[in-house]
């Protein structure tokens, strides 16, 4: 009976729409434990639309007789490691994108990748040692999260490309109860969210990175050490979506400038200069370009005050190695050229082949500079909200939105003798960088400071995922009412 409302459903949508953007189907499998495993389809063609309608019809009358059993949900006991917040100074952070807006209706694009997520329903006990793990950090970041939400209408979809993670009226509630101190930790995730048991692709296990803010010495004004300049975005900078001339090009956009009526590309790093930009600080010439390279840092001025850099846009050119030429010229060899060695080479460069060795690399990236109000608030993420240290992680938003908290267990048995071996975590969606790509692909903002840059460099950890999504919101279900 669900079988042919389903199919009924997705027919009648069907021969409404031109295109089907998205498709989703409910498939209960009995098990020992009674866990619902269910499936979201995503295709990507009208070939590939029409092929599966047929097979689809087929499954759903079949598909009541089938048994699955899911994954086995034991995890070894090891240690469980606790991020740290603010120390200081370097290492390296992915660029923060900036906050995105949301249809109200989830529109898939017209280059999306076919992929499947399966969802199992499971306790809070079958969650690994969720009992001993501190879900507080997860807490403070979903209040942020909600904040942002509470700004949209209730009929947004959380996500274009997630509709398993409903709407902004699903939310509501836990967000309305997030800020009740009454409430303990626990019992508050425990009391208003279900767990759901994330794969995809059939594939059981994600992959777990890090990383955090690093800190620079800088100054508002240029000096004998501080040579070289951040810059605000340029106002004749053009960024355009290309998807706006052609749908197929979706997610890719072109970077120039307007002159004498053409679009042309924009100043290479040699051409940009204070005569043609704004400074915002001044930074030492290896510094900058670590910042560049990372996309955002917080900055100590001489006077103590604290400013952060955030990522505001780039110049469209390539990427240049700066560490490849300093190897080609003989300068460094390749087991020498790390990011240390190369900022300290740059402090007693002559000024001349310094400026050769950098201008190698012709992307700039240009920055916001913020006052930092509240040391312990990292950057701001792509949700548009202060990472929290250990409460906040990187995703692919072609697959999750931003506001979703994620159970994350990973281990690494093959650095199994250090502390770092197991990582149990509650953590809240709020940012994105270029290389989290993938369903169950996270990135665990550890802090801020050098501590949190070494943590965060030892964590390249094998990961088990599940979403804590309201209570009574089906991720399917809520799938399939598109």
């Amino acid at each position: 009976m669900l079988a042919s409302v389903f199919c009924r459903a997705f027919l009648r949508d069907f021969r409404q729409q031109i295109i089907v953007k998205y498709a989703s189907i409910s498939r209960i499998f009995a098990t020992k434990t009674h866990a619902k495993l269910r499936r979201q389809i995503r295709f990507n063609s009208g070939e590939q639309r029409s092929r599966a309608l047929s097979g689809l019809i087929f499954v759903l009358f079949v598909a009541s007789c089938a048994t699955t059993k899911l994954p086995p949900q034991g995890t070894t006991d090891t240690p469980i490691v606790t991020p740290t917040p603010p120390v200081p100074p370097q290492v390296a952070v992915p660029p923060v994108a900036p906050p995105t807006t949301t249809p109200s209706q989830p529109v898939l694009p017209a280059n999306a990748e076919i992929y499947q997520l399966l969802f199992g329903e499971v306790s809070f006990a079958q969650l690994p040692d969720w009992n001993g793990v501190d879900v507080a950090a997860a807490r403070r970041a979903f209040i942020r999260s909600c904040v942002r939400m509470s700004a949209r209408p209730a009929t947004d979809y959380l996500s274009p490309n997630a509709p398993y993670s409903g709407k902004v009226s699903d939310w509501r509630g836990a967000c309305d109860k997030a800020n009740d101190s009454q409430i303990s930790d626990k019992d508050f995730w425990q009391t208003n969210f279900t767990p759901w048991r994330v794969m995809a692709n059939e594939e059981r296990k994600g992959r777990l990175t890090s990383y955090f803010e690093p800190i620079f010495q800088a100054r508002l004004n240029q000096s004998a050490t501080m040579v070289e300049p951040l810059f605000a975005k340029p106002s004749d900078l053009v960024s355009i979506e290309l998807s706006a001339f052609d749908p197929a090009l979706s997610g890719q956009n072109v970077v120039g400038r307007i002159e004498n009526g053409r679009f042309v590309p924009y100043r290479s790093r040699a051409e940009i200069t204070t005569s043609n930009a704004r400074p915002i600080a001044w930074v030492s010439m290896g510094e900058a370009l670590s910042l560049q390279i990372q996309g955002s840092g917080r900055l100590i001025m001489d006077d103590g005050q604290q400013y952060r850099a955030s990522f505001a846009g780039h110049n469209g050119k390539p990427f240049g190695s700066v560490a490849r030429e300093l190897i080609r010229r003989g300068i460094l060899s390749a087991n020498q050229a790390s990011a240390d060695a190369i900022s300290n080479w740059f402090k007693t460069a002559e000024p001349t082949l310094a400026r050769e060795v950098i201008n190698v690399n012709p992307r700039t990236v240009f920055f916001d500079l913020q006052r930092v109000t509240n040391p312990n608030d990292g950057p701001r993420g792509a949700q548009g909200v202060a990472l929290e240290a250990g409460g906040s992680v990187a995703i692919d938003p072609r697959y999750h939105a931003y506001g979703i908290p994620v159970f994350i267990a990973a281990g690494a048995p093959r650095i199994s003798s250090t502390e770092h071996s197991s990582i149990k975590r509650l953590v809240i969606t709020q940012d994105t960088g270029g290389a989290i790509r993938g369903a169950l692909r996270g990135d665990l903002f550890w802090g801020t400071g050098i501590e949190a840059g070494l943590a965060a460099g030892r964590v390249n950890h094998d990961a088990d995922w599940w979403v804590l999504l309201p209570n009574g919101l089906d991720p399917v279900l809520q799938g399939a009412a598109q």
